[in-house]
């Protein structure tokens, strides 16, 4: 097996090891959907619900680059590795802005405000009265 931010073969690890890592990375995860799941079918304001459902996304995605992209940030790659997140964050962080704004600047153009466009007067009885 290999070791974690090397692409060495370290012969100490064993599939044991790397088996329970997965076993556990996936035991997490589990937990962490399910309390997601919970918290969104739960009676909780919503507040709370966003929230608990963020902050359990947040810890999946520390249990992802943990347990199963075998990130540790405690070796002699932990800069590059950090670097590495840090771009992969802020090009999908680019992407998804992007998207939002094209997406909010198309609806502002195809439904225009939201006041109604001013209707033709139509003459009141007084007026047609002095005719």
């Amino acid at each position: 097996m290999t070791a974690p931010n090397t692409g060495e073969i370290n012969p100490k690890d064993n599939a044991a090891h790397e088996l329970r890592s997965y076993a556990t990375g996936f035991v997490i995860s589990l937990v962490l959907t399910v309390v997601a799941f919970a918290a969104a079918l739960s009676d909780m304001s919503p507040t709370l619900k966003i929230v608990i459902i963020c902050v359990a996304a947040l810890l999946q995605v520390a249990t992802h680059l943990r347990n199963f992209l075998h990130l540790s940030f405690s070796g002699n790659q932990s800069r590059e590795d950090l670097l590495l997140v840090l771009f992969s964050a802020s090009l999908l962080a680019i992407m998804a802005g992007g998207t939002i704004w094209i997406l909010s600047d198309l609806h502002g153009r195809m439904h225009g405000s939201l006041a109604p466009h001013a209707a033709v007067a139509e003459p009141s009885p007084d007026r047609a009265s002095d005719h």
